[in-house]
């Protein structure tokens, strides 16, 4: 059903694009000065390897369709950067015409690599948000090392248990395996993730070394020297947590750890404040009164989801009861999308992806 859907936006967004309808509702908006922020979300920039142990579905955009896609928000937007953003959405400051905020979560390399070379060629700013305990002990994601011992498991079915999660047997070769895991991750509290993955490794047949993994996250997560690189070329970086766990799950003493912790992190090594964070895997916390506290006491200007959608920005006094600093929407992206498709969740976002909430 979801591909049904998505395949009938596509073929929806392609003829709009054809007739000229996409370039006229963009340049309408523009004209008329409409207050409305987008906000779109990366995570890697990468052309589909075969045979690569690690997650094929993190990564967003080759680099050719990448660089096509910031031509047309430099072409249809005004490409924005983060402290603009907190100007219109914390200040009141009014906005340019389309504003477009592209925004990349937890630290691949091709952040640096690949995406940075592109924006700065085509004139778009972007902000970077950073899981900082893969940087810092240069250990893998823990959806990366899902899919690695996926695809090293000598064994055909593994069961899996931990900690406040229920046993599961897995079959390895499954499509669905890679989703069943990961959704252990992201909705049970309390899990222990650590312990969830030797026990993967474990049942897998698949040993796992320390050596080996910072060998294989200098492959595909920043360093620190990275992250200062980012900052340096002239692009933003936010907090994307510390450990990247699902906030929904921690448990309400660890959450400082995250959310300040990722924070202090950040700042110590780029000597400038962090403003912003982007949560992981992006569900709302406009109703989690614990979450929301810890993430404004942890001191945070702006906070991100994957909440499909733009954010409407009036003026102070006009402001609609829906627009939260700290839980503002944004629009996912995919291999998948054709220009047209692209083009189409910038000038009408009801054409984008239904609201969702990403693996990163």
């Amino acid at each position: 059903m979801f591909q049904q859907v998505l395949g009938m936006r596509n073929q929806v967004a392609r003829a709009m694009y054809r007739t000229g309808m996409l370039d006229g509702l963009l340049r309408v908006r523009a004209a008329l000065h409409l207050p409305v922020l987008t906000v779109l979300t990366y995570h890697h920039v990468q052309d589909p390897e075969d045979g690569s142990m690690f997650d094929p579905g993190v990564a967003d955009a080759t680099p050719e369709q990448f660089r096509r896609q910031m031509e047309l928000v430099a072409r249809y937007g005004t490409p924005v950067t983060l402290s603009e953003v907190i100007g219109f959405v914390r200040d009141g400051h009014p906005p340019p015409p389309n504003p477009v905020l592209v925004t990349f979560d937890d630290g691949y390399r091709s952040c640096l690599d690949v995406a940075v070379p592109i924006l700065r060629r085509v004139g778009v700013p972007a902000t970077f948000f950073i899981a900082t305990n893969f940087v810092e002990r240069r250990r893998l994601f823990w959806w990366e090392r899902i899919s690695v011992l996926l695809a090293r498991a000598r064994r055909g079915h593994v069961d899996v248990l931990s900690l406040n999660a229920p046993r599961i047997t897995v079959e390895v070769s499954h499509p669905e395996a890679m989703t069943v895991l990961t959704r252990l991750i992201k909705d049970v509290p309390g899990i222990q993730i650590d312990e969830l993955l030797m026990q993967l490794s474990t049942a897998a047949g698949a040993p796992w070394s320390e050596q080996e993994e910072r060998a294989m996250a200098d492959e595909l997560i920043l360093t620190w020297d990275g992250v200062r690189a980012l900052a340096a070329a002239g692009m933003d970086v936010g907090s994307h947590t510390r450990s990247h766990r699902v906030l929904q799950t921690v448990p309400t003493e660890e959450l400082d750890a995250e959310l300040a912790g990722s924070r202090a992190d950040l700042e110590r090594e780029l000597g400038t404040p962090c403003r912003a964070i982007a949560y992981p895997v992006g569900h709302s916390i406009r109703n989690r009164a614990a979450i929301y506290a810890a993430v404004r006491e942890a001191g945070y200007d702006l906070g991100f989801t994957n909440a499909s959608g733009v954010n409407l920005i009036l003026p102070t006094g006009w402001r609609l009861r829906g627009l939260d600093p700290l839980d503002l929407g944004r629009l996912a992206t995919g291999r998948d999308f054709s220009d047209a498709m692209f083009l189409g969740q910038l000038a009408l976002p009801s054409l984008a992806y239904p609201a969702r909430h990403s693996l990163a």
